[in-house]
């Protein structure tokens, strides 16, 4: 009976464990983790430039040096000169055939400025000039080139082309 009696008091022991009041508070559900993807690195080769070869030359070729024929004073074509001197051109008119080229040289000490007049067959315009400067002008129409430095207004000057 002892026996009994000590099996019947653990069970109950057991059972009272088992009925007792918890006294921590309620779980609350907590929002399941999703799980994320981590991209997984995976290296990628990277290609090695591949020594280039160079042939070397097995024998060097020696340059042949070219001729180059300098303009021929024929070949450049015609020429002609006006000096600005004293604040006037000289000469004042110049008589020229198509295809002259005309220069313009500043012999005085202050600057020029040459300038086409209005209606002229075709118009031209130097930079300011100082003193040893040139303007060179290729005349290639036939007709009266009336000119002037726009500086100084009473200098005039014409070329005739024919």
């Amino acid at each position: 009976m002892k026996f009994a009696l000590l099996v019947l008091l653990s069970v109950s022991v057991l059972l009272l464990g088992c009925v007792t009041q918890d006294t921590s508070p309620a779980p609350t559900e907590q929002p399941t983790a999703v799980p994320t993807q981590v991209p997984t690195v995976a290296p990628t080769a990277i290609p090695t430039a591949a020594p280039t070869v160079v042939p070397t030359p097995t024998e060097i070729p020696t340059p042949v040096p070219t001729m180059v024929p300098s303009p021929s004073p024929a070949s450049i074509g015609p020429t002609a000169s006006v000096l600005i001197q004293n604040f006037a051109f000289s000469p004042p008119t110049l008589n020229i055939a198509v295809g002259t080229t005309v220069t313009w040289t500043n012999n005085d000490d202050t600057k020029h400025v040459i300038s086409s007049v209005q209606g002229a067959p075709s118009s031209f315009f130097s930079e300011p000039l100082n003193k040893g400067s040139s303007f060179s002008v290729t005349f290639n129409h036939t007709g009266s080139y009336g000119y002037y430095c726009t500086v100084h207004p009473s200098m005039m000057g014409n070329v005739i082309v024919s």
